[in-house]
């Protein structure tokens, strides 16, 4: 098992994204941080049954990218939060916010996300929270896959490809 891992690791370790263009590459990205964290996901299809639920009040969302990533387009709800952000800063901002509830954490494909859930997981825990989540694939994903994401005027086709070789991943849509 030990030789799969690692065998999978040097494979993935060496693909960048432009690789293998579209879903194929963003899959793979995707296999990657799953090695490189060990934090819980929750897959786009699962988030978007949650948040039209009556169980959405119980989950908050964290959009971990930089700003002007953010301001270009994020989740509906989503709070934004530096990916640099110390956990004490980050508790002092929402601590109030998250005692009872499920975190959700994204960024583009789930790899500053996933960091930044190792950052505060056992302090967020401590605090209340009831579960932190990684958005697997990240907001590439959620919109490949057709969900909405907002700016501040309201939805929007238009997203922050965070580079032009990680823009790659992301499916152009009809503008509205």
């Amino acid at each position: 098992m030990k030789a799969k891992v690692l065998f999978l690791a040097l494979f993935f370790g060496l693909i960048c994204p432009s690789a293998a263009s579209g879903q194929f590459s963003l899959w793979l990205v995707e296999k990657r941080i799953d090695i490189k964290y060990s934090v819980p996901n929750i897959t786009h299809q699962e988030l978007s049954e949650k948040l039209n639920s009556k169980e959405a009040v119980r989950y908050v969302l964290f959009d971990v990218r930089e700003r002007a990533e953010y301001d270009a387009s994020h989740l509906a709800s989503a709070l934004h939060v530096d990916p640099e952000m110390k956990p004490d800063a980050f508790f002092d901002t929402f601590g109030s916010m998250i005692q009872g509830k499920n975190l959700i954490f994204y960024c583009s494909v789930g790899d500053r996300s996933s960091h930044f859930i190792e950052r505060v997981q056992k302090q967020a825990k401590e605090k209340g929270a009831l579960g932190l989540y990684n958005l697997r694939g990240g907001i590439f994903r959620w919109y490949n896959e057709g969900h909405p994401v907002v700016d501040k005027k309201g939805e929007t086709n238009a997203i922050h490809p965070y580079d032009d070789e990680w823009g790659k991943l992301v499916r152009k849509r009809d503008r509205k």
